[in-house]
């Protein structure tokens, strides 16, 4: 294969030059044929304005002498080839005077150059339209005349003969194959000498009529149609110096199928030439690369499939022949035999990691265990501080009832009614400690089964837990149900997902707590904590959100990791967070996901929902 490539890439390059020298050639045949017609066109349009410069100047003209006149015309036609008709119609359009005899009143009143030259007073062109007395689809120009005021007159029409453009540079020569499409302004195909005639009147392919229209006035291009009719295209567009839009499009082309025939034929010429020598190379590389390379190489192959089986004793050196195959084989035979020495390392490698493996595991065990009782304790911990503010109110209750019953004592006013009172009093109080203790106590109980639960039952024993503690600190807790009425139930453990709710409310107090210590609200708003419950079609969310302080924007994508903390030393323990997360994600299958700025944090948890009386897998 290596000796045939220089012959291949010899074949490859010299058809592409081929190609490439047929394509030029194309185009500057495209761009000949173009440039032609122009030239005839841009004749053909100075002998209209010319013609029109003398005809609307003639007495006969102006005194409408109509005998006298048409045998005028008749004589420029026959002389003139290149003009489908010659006319004189009125300043309402009615035709007068025509080169070819007309049966009947013919008006060009609803032409494009007749309105065009009634509007500017000069010579001006038109668009496609078929002739009425010749009954020739043409493009035609339009010359004032004028009265002795100066006033229009009429207009002298002149329309162009296409078939005789097509007669002329057919005897100059066209090129083999040459096809050329003319258009008017609009795109509407007024002449082709290809094809089917009754394409004569219809809109060209948009998408090339906006390529010419927007492109430059000359631009060949390769036209990628249907396969039989790609081909090399060429275009140019002709108008009058004071008239912004062209009134003739030009589209020149040559099948590329054509083109390039002379390219493929030398191609497949050198092709029939290499052929026999590349097959003689190819074909002795084989023999010889097989004797010498192939046979060998299947030996260290099947040498190479035996040692991958585990018989490392294999050995090949003994059946490769000399030079390089040779050396390859005592390179095998040497890997062989370190491999054989490795197995035994690994073996006890593998034993040891084992062991390294199971310690390693037990060890992570431990260090989540230890990480989960922490923050169970850290919970444990805000919530006795909870404790202790619900504890402020009752036990200040009761050192009055106390203070109450020693004054009335001393005052000799103590008596059954008062005495029953302060009990009663009293008794309220101790209830309400003792309520406070057992809500503790259930709030930290573990579960073994998970469970259905209202989202709304759980997220108020939260907030009586914490109310206290807020009211004290002068931060605002509240809870709007947005779920308009839908039950709020959802799976799992109920304690669990009490102690998520609890460390978020928590951060929360503390940034709201954090930024009143810091400086005042410049809005003079209150601290606000506001827990939003809310229901999805599948979902139930829960968002707390708060105006505190903020999370940095350096420590957003910390704030999940154990025992990372933004707050001063001894304010946090740096896992509320870290095991909110893994409550909600891998205990619950849920989602937590927070935004913050700083005007405040958003934390929101996302769960799926069930329906009321529906019973889990636990």
């Amino acid at each position: 294969m290596l000796l045939s490539l220089p012959a291949v890439i010899f074949i490859v390059y010299s058809g592409y030059e081929e190609r490439t020298d047929a394509l030029n050639a194309g185009v500057s045949e495209t761009k000949m044929l173009v440039h032609s017609i122009l030239t005839e066109q841009y004749s053909l349009t100075g002998d209209a304005e010319q013609l029109g410069t003398v005809l609307s100047i003639l007495p006969i003209v102006k005194e409408r002498k109509v005998g006298e006149v048409n045998a005028v015309l008749a004589n420029i036609l026959q002389m003139k080839g290149e003009f489908a008709n010659i006319l004189i119609a009125d300043r309402h359009g009615t035709v007068w005077a025509s080169a070819l005899p007309s049966l009947g009143r013919v008006s060009i009143a609803d032409t494009v150059a007749f309105q065009n030259v009634v509007r500017t007073r000069r010579f001006s062109s038109g668009e496609y339209t078929v002739e009425k007395i010749s009954g020739k689809p043409t493009i035609g120009f339009g010359y004032p005349v004028l009265n002795s005021r100066g006033e229009i007159d009429g207009v002298l029409a002149i329309t162009v003969n296409f078939e005789y453009l097509n007669g002329l540079l057919t005897e100059e020569g066209l090129p083999k194959g040459a096809l050329f499409t003319l258009a008017d302004r609009n795109g509407i195909v007024v002449y082709r000498n290809w094809g089917r005639k009754e394409k004569i009147g219809k809109p060209l392919c948009p998408k090339v009529f906006r390529r010419m229209a927007a492109g430059p006035d000359r631009v060949s291009f390769l036209d990628f149609g249907r396969s039989e009719e790609r081909k090399i295209s060429s275009y140019g567009r002709i108008g009058l110096k004071k008239e912004k839009v062209p009134y003739l499009y030009v589209l020149a082309g040559l099948p590329l199928k054509d083109t390039l025939a002379r390219a493929q034929r030398a191609q497949l010429l050198q092709v029939a030439i290499l052929s026999p020598f590349l097959l003689v190379a190819v074909v002795l590389a084989s023999l010889l690369g097989k004797f010498f390379f192939v046979n060998q190489i299947n030996k260290l192959r099947e040498a190479s499939e035996r040692l991958a089986s585990g018989d490392l004793g294999v050995r090949v050196s003994p059946l490769l022949a000399g030079g390089e195959m040779a050396e390859l084989g005592r390179s095998f035979d040497e890997m062989a035999q370190q491999l054989a020495c490795r197995e035994n390392e690994l073996n006890a490698l593998n034993e040891s990691l084992t062991l390294r493996v199971e310690a390693e595991t037990e060890r992570r065990l431990h260090q989540e265990r230890l990480l989960a009782r922490h923050a169970r304790l850290a919970a444990m911990g805000e919530m006795i501080g909870a404790i202790a503010h619900q504890w402020r109110q009752p036990l200040a209750t009761l050192g009055a009832a106390i203070q109450s019953l020693r004054m009335a004592w001393e005052r000799g006013s103590l008596d059954a009614a008062f005495l029953e009172s302060a009990e009663a009093d009293a008794q309220k109080q101790l209830y309400y400690m003792s309520e406070t203790i057992e809500d503790f106590c259930n709030f930290f109980r573990p579960e073994k089964v998970a469970e259905q639960f209202e989202v709304r039952e759980k997220i108020a024993e939260v907030v009586l837990l914490v109310d206290a503690q807020f009211a004290n600190a002068g931060v605002h807790l509240e809870v709007v149900d947005a779920a308009d009425g839908e039950g709020l139930f959802i799976h799992g453990y109920q304690n669990e997902f009490k102690q998520s709710v609890l460390n978020l409310v928590s951060n929360a107090f503390d940034a709201v707590v954090a930024r009143n210590g810091a400086a005042p609200r410049p809005t003079g708003l209150p601290g606000l904590v506001v827990v939003t419950l809310r229901r999805t079609e599948d979902r139930v969310l829960i968002e707390v959100r708060d105006n505190g302080c903020g999370i940095p924007p350096e420590f957003v994508d910390k704030v999940y990791e154990p025992y990372f903390t933004s707050k001063p030393e001894g304010k946090g323990t740096g896992i509320g967070l870290y095991m909110s997360k893994l409550i909600v994600e891998e205990s619950m299958g849920g989602r937590i996901s927070f935004v913050s700025s700083a005007e405040g944090t958003v934390f929101r948890i996302e769960l799926a929902a069930s329906a009321a009386g529906e019973v889990g897998n636990g």
